[in-house]
């Protein structure tokens, strides 16, 4: 849910007051919600403390959470774990992986978003570059060629790599398709509901107030984390990002920490995302429960067939893992959320 999208730029096809978007509603799903009147709530803690009280959370993180609720212990890094112990290298399991991941899940906590940026603390001491603070079991791709191990490691690590990647696809076009639906559709409804849009345009005017004009809160990071790839004009995410961040940064994360306190805004974000949820949940309890034990079935065979795999799978990497996943600060697998379609009824 893009209500679990981090960093991702959100894409609204229309806000306005009362008025609903619509569109064809996904075949299955029942899209049907009450705009929640949320006044002016306690800000949260943390994001990972307003994540971890909603109803979707569990969810997000079917497959990258140990600790999920509803399939414990069966992620992707469990999966990488148990290939490479079928394989005869379980000591390589730990060694030096690639930066990138086959799916985080979305329920993993960062300080800034949409938002703004919740810990102050946090802001004064990293800025824009705070340290991970734990989140779902993860599974980071095989060691880099620099890491020393036997040839038949290596080989094992190629093949358990692609085994995982592979399981990772399929799962976001059978189990877990509903979910990754799921999750847009409630994000089109966050990012569309006009409290949190004037909620937003609150934030911005006290930034302006502050000196950053024209700034957002879910793009203000940018211009301190991320750089273009080459000739793209695309923004990926820096791969070295400063370990210390310098004084403008530290200041511009301050002032969004602060003006985020001052209108409320991740109060107001959070407490729209949790009636959200909570309505799509109830509504659709029934598909994600077969979707959970879709994907719960679907692990228990591929750990069975692990020994069949690594006979056929080879060592050759393939592409890296593209299952959506939610994003991350440092910008892993972003979400962009499809355009906003549903009835939503009520004030």
């Amino acid at each position: 849910m893009g209500i679990r999208t981090g960093l991702t730029v959100l894409i609204c096809c229309c806000c306005a007051g009362l008025a609903a978007c619509t569109a064809a509603p996904h075949k299955g799903l029942n899209e049907t919600v009450t705009r929640p009147a949320v006044g002016r709530p306690p800000a949260p803690a943390s994001e990972a403390a307003a994540l971890a009280s909603e109803a979707f959370t569990p969810y997000a993180d079917l497959g990258a959470s140990a600790s999920d609720g509803l399939a414990p212990g069966d992620t992707y890094a469990a999966l990488h774990a148990a290939c490479m112990g079928d394989a005869g290298y379980p000591q390589f399991v730990s060694s030096t992986p690639f930066s990138v991941r086959a799916n985080r899940g979305m329920g993993f906590p960062q300080p800034f978003g949409p938002w703004g940026y919740i810990a102050v603390p946090l802001a004064e001491q990293y800025g824009f570059n705070p340290p991970d603070t734990g989140g779902p079991d993860e599974y980071t791709g095989p060691p880099s060629p620099a890491v020393s191990m036997p040839a038949g490691a290596q080989a094992a690590t190629g093949k358990c790599f692609n085994i995982v990647q592979a399981f990772n696809n399929a799962q976001f076009a059978t189990s877990t398709a509903g979910i990754e639906t799921m999750n847009n559709v409630i994000s089109d409804d966050v990012v569309n509901d006009p409290d949190l849009t004037r909620a937003q345009q609150a934030w911005s005017a006290c930034m302006a107030r502050n000196g950053y004009a024209a700034t957002q809160p879910n793009t203000i990071w940018r211009q301190y984390l991320i750089t273009l790839a080459p000739g793209s004009g695309n923004p990926v995410s820096s791969p070295q990002p400063p370990a210390i961040p310098d004084r403008a940064q530290i200041a511009a994360a301050v002032t969004d920490a602060n003006c985020t306190l001052s209108t409320d805004l991740g109060g107001i974000y959070f407490a729209i995302q949790a009636s959200y949820e909570r309505q799509f949940v109830t509504a659709n309890q029934q598909a994600l429960n077969a979707a959970v034990r879709e994907f719960k079935a679907n692990y228990a065979k591929e750990l069975s067939s692990l020994p069949a795999l690594l006979r056929t799978t080879s060592p050759a990497l393939n592409n890296l893992p593209h299952g959506p996943g939610r994003p991350h600060h440092s910008g892993k697998h972003s979400r962009r959320p499809s355009p906003a379609r549903a009835p939503v009824t009520g004030l």
